[in-house]
């Protein structure tokens, strides 16, 4: 009797802690406490890198994924290489609903595999109406290992939230 009751008890408590964490997880990180949209969520971004001096393509776009947390970090998911690491940040609110700062470092690493310096990406967006998309201009250095600045770029983006 005393094992079927512990066992009553229990599953129901079990049960209302699914209940109370299936209401935690059902709710949306993609605004802010209720009010307008946030940048919190995946994005599927486009990078166009620039001339910083002429704002003219260098190369071919590339497509990486950002998730920006609730409490301001971030994760940068990108292709398969073995030349640099994802990058990891911080992110802001800036001025008015919609203008947002972040900040991530990657680690580069060169062709056998050893740690050659990291980069620094610095960005500045805007998030459109709906609060699912999204343009950015972007600065960035190179490091060498002991963090001098061995070369810098410009870039744009646009992103669309992950749905």
């Amino acid at each position: 009797m005393k094992s079927t009751f512990l066992k009553s008890i229990g599953g129901t408590a079990l049960a209302l802690l699914m209940l109370v964490g299936g209401m935690q997880i059902s709710v949306s990180g993609q605004s802010d406490e209720g009010h307008e949209p946030s940048l919190v969520g995946v994005w599927l971004t486009q990078v166009t890198r620039r001339n910083c001096d002429t704002g003219e393509p260098i190369g071919a776009t590339s497509q990486i994924q950002l998730t920006f947390a609730k409490g301001g970090t971030l994760l940068e998911t990108i292709g398969p290489s073995i030349f640099r690491s994802p990058g990891n940040g911080i992110w802001k609110r800036e001025q008015g609903w919609n203008e947002y700062s972040f900040a991530q470092r990657f680690m580069r690493f060169d062709a056998a595999g050893v740690f050659v310096g990291s980069g620094v990406v610095r960005v500045a967006l805007t998030l459109d109406e709906t609060g699912d998309h999204y343009t950015s201009t972007a600065t960035n250095d190179i490091l060498d290992v002991n963090g001098n600045v061995i070369g810098s770029g410009c870039a744009t983006s646009v992103s669309t939230r992950f749905q």
